[in-house]
Parts: structure tokens; sequence; C-alpha cells
């Protein structure tokens, strides 16, 4: 069975997964660990979990992207994986909610994967890299995209 770590859970648990959110909350138990993550470093040890789901929570973050994806690169096992969902700049969604610090296009994505052409150019942003599994793609509603990708380490 896989480690897996959902990240802002909120009222969407993942069975057999670590749930975090930013507090515990007696309304929402299946919430087992409480951390606010733009305290850096997240409170998981080194290659901790074979897959992170990320839905609709780094975008919240005052931290960046590149820094949230270095935490998850982290505490990512080799050939780990991560799920991400985040907000796409050109719907209105994205702007509506106050709480986004953060907008993403799909290229975006592509920073992370030196086999891309925007991730061999900005290759020195980080010394973490990815390895795109499944490129971004936008949901149906066009309001959010979507992407998996390996840790290389």
């Amino acid at each position: 069975m896989a480690d897996i770590l959902n990240l802002g859970a909120g009222h969407k648990p993942i069975e057999g997964a670590i749930n975090h959110d930013l507090r515990l909350d007696p309304a929402r138990p299946f919430v087992t660990v409480g951390h606010d993550l733009n305290d850096v470093p997240w409170p998981w040890d080194d290659n901790s979990f074979d897959l992170v789901v990320a839905t609709a929570v780094l975008e919240h973050l005052h931290i960046n992207l590149i820094e949230s994806m270095c935490e998850c690169w982290r505490i990512l096992r080799p050939g780990g994986e991560i799920q991400i969902k985040l907000p796409y700049w050109r719907h209105d969604n994205s702007y509506a909610d106050p709480t986004h610090y953060w907008h993403f296009s799909l290229q975006t994505i592509d920073l992370f994967d030196p086999e891309t052409k925007y991730g061999h150019d900005y290759e020195f942003y980080f010394p973490e890299k990815w390895k795109i599994v499944k490129p971004a793609w936008l949901n149906n509603a066009r309001s959010s995209l979507h992407a998996r990708l390996q840790v290389r380490k």
C-alpha cells in the first residue's frame, strides 16, 4: 500500500491517507495533521510518501509554487508523484476567491521538468527536478488545471 499525503484535505478526505489541513477540527475528524504550510520545513521527514495530493491548496499559501514544490519534492520518495490542481488564471474563479495568492497557466507546470523548453530555459530557479507524468490539462469548466509529476531523485 502506498503512503499518501492529502494536503489541504478540507472536506475531501482520502481513505488510507494522511489527511492534512491548516488545523485540527472536531467537525472533521479525518484530518489527522494540522499544520500551516507556510511554515517550512513541513512536519514530515524526507522521503516519507509515495504520493502527495494537492487539490486546491497551493494557491492559498503565501509561499510561492516553487517553494511548495520543493517541499513536496523533499517529502516524496524517489519515483514518488504529486497530483495537483491549481486555479487557471484565465477564469474568473481564479480571482473570485480573495484567499488565492497565485494564479497559474498550463505552461507553469513545464517549469518543473528540465526536459521541457520552459523547464530547460529556467532550470536555475531550483535544484529539485520533476518529470511530467501527465501534462497540465484544464477541467471541463476551464477553471482549474490538473497535472501529475514525478520526482527525479
